[in-house]
């Protein structure tokens, strides 16, 4: 494990970015209304169906507490995604 450390560092390689989901919604409208907000915010995000139906979000770790803060999932987001009613 070290190994690989040590060599990404010295050929100053970075590993890719990886996805991790951010949110699950039970219906799709509510999913796609928090995609086109990421999506405006200008961040990467993929919409994931699962076999029940239910979907999810997953964005690049990188962004993940930035994603988290505009759909109001940290608890200390101002910014709210509009909900439908």
């Amino acid at each position: 494990m070290f190994e690989r450390i040590r060599g990404a560092v010295q050929r100053k390689e970075r590993e890719p970015d990886p996805l991790v989901k951010v949110a699950g919604v039970p219906a799709r409208r509510e999913a796609e209304s928090c995609l086109e907000t990421l999506k405006g915010r200008g961040i990467y995000a993929e919409l994931r169906e699962d076999a029940g139906g239910a979907c999810e979000l997953w964005v690049n770790a990188s962004v993940e507490p930035l994603a988290r803060l505009i759909l109001g999932l940290s608890g200390h987001s101002v910014i709210r995604v509009p909900r439908q009613k």
